[in-house]
């Protein structure tokens, strides 16, 4: 049924293509509700995953509200309808422009270190601070999503919390607790379960009944995925005397969700290695060039009989890392077939550029269930690119 409607939504919206299945994301809600049922929780979906407001709407229906990091995710989680006292504000460079603006429209604030909280004495500003600490966990994932260790750029370390706590606090900021994130695509139990002991022990020793537990839940990319069941077990636990747990998950509730569609424009053969060449590359998926990260790719309905090969499966720019699958055993496709590329959902679109001057895909919402199909994004044209030429 799938890949009936891909081929009817290509046929609307031609490709490359982000198409995204609403059956998926409720499945992945409903999982994670699952995992905290009895804990007091304000969810939020991280929006640097995907800025979509229309996809935003799905999660604050659901009673999810959004974890920001810049003014452009704000102005998202406005167009989607997340009321303030739903919106969680992180990141390590926050400007004083963005203070000045923001102060007032989220309801949280995650303060990254002890010179941000000295230059929130410039602004007032009535929202619930947390700290957020660096506890010095290896997450035990990729180097560049690594955020928990004290090499990393985030977070106070431990023994400058009293200087952080009194910094906001001679200013009457109102803190409520601390703040933890490790690290992004987290496969394992183990890392949360001692970075937030870590969070419960500092909470204790504070006075704090508040806590922001960050996200990093990771999925199923190439065979590992969070063990939700064991999470539950061993970590949901340690907030039994909890009156607020906020969570961050971005990956988790839309990666498994989005697809990219892209059509076959050459089968090029040499004597060493055969390629692929889509009409799309890191230009629309920087994943795998920038992490050499794995996604999953198939042919959309391979003619029969098909020979099988290893290819190399790249895009048209003017790179040799525009790759998105090295070494795949696949159908070779025919020239015009359509290919898929798994998992896509988060951190496709939202780190997709320009690169060689090509617009962006078209976003497509689609629900199997009662077979809508919906643009949320339109293509971008040329014009698009060039519009604040002056």
């Amino acid at each position: 049924m799938l890949e009936r409607t891909i081929k009817t939504v290509v046929e609307h919206y031609g490709t490359p293509l982000y198409v995204y299945v609403k059956d998926v994301i409720r499945y992945q809600l409903a999982k994670v509700k699952r995992v905290f049922e009895g804990v007091r929780m304000l969810p939020t979906f991280a929006c640097k995953a995907n800025n979509n407001p229309r996809l935003i709407q799905l999660f604050l229906e659901e009673g999810f509200g959004t974890d920001i990091v810049s003014l452009g995710e704000y102005h998202a989680s406005e167009l989607a309808g997340v009321p303030r006292e739903r919106i969680v504000w992180n990141g390590n460079g926050k400007t004083k422009a963005e203070m000045g603006f923001l102060k007032d429209k989220v309801g949280f604030i995650n303060v990254d270190s002890v010179e941000e909280a000295q230059r929130w004495a410039d602004f007032q500003s009535d929202a619930n601070f947390f700290i957020r600490i660096n506890p010095d966990v290896d997450p035990r994932t990729h180097p560049h999503i690594s955020t928990g260790i004290r090499e990393t750029k985030f977070g106070v370390h431990i023994d400058l919390i009293d200087e952080a706590l009194s910094v906001l606090r001679k200013q009457g900021k109102k803190v409520l607790g601390f703040h933890i994130h490790i690290g992004s695509q987290i496969t394992e139990v183990e890392p949360f379960l001692e970075a937030i002991s870590i969070g419960v022990e500092l909470s204790k020793k504070y006075g704090f009944g508040c806590i922001n537990i960050g996200g990093g839940w990771g999925i199923n990319y190439s065979g590992k995925e969070l063990n939700l069941e064991e999470y539950r077990s061993k970590v949901v636990p340690l907030f039994s005397s909890f009156e607020l747990v906020i969570i961050e998950l971005g990956r988790y509730l839309i990666g498994p969700a989005g697809i990219l569609v892209a059509k076959v424009e050459y089968v090029k053969r040499t004597p060493y290695k055969t390629f692929v060449v889509l009409d799309v590359g890191m230009n629309a998926l920087v994943r795998p060039a920038m992490y050499g990260a794995h996604h999953g790719v198939h042919v959309l309905e391979p003619e029969e009989p098909w020979e099988e090969s290893i290819v190399d499966v790249v895009g048209p720019l003017c790179e040799t890392g525009d790759v998105i699958a090295r070494n795949r055993s696949i159908p070779i496709p025919k020239c015009g077939s359509l290919m898929i590329v798994e998992d896509v959902g988060a951190y496709g679109f939202s780190m997709a550029s320009n690169y060689n001057s090509h617009p962006r895909p078209a976003e497509v919402l689609i629900d199997l269930s009662t077979n809508e199909i919906r643009l949320i994004r339109r293509r971008e044209s040329i014009e698009d690119l060039f519009r604040n030429v002056e």
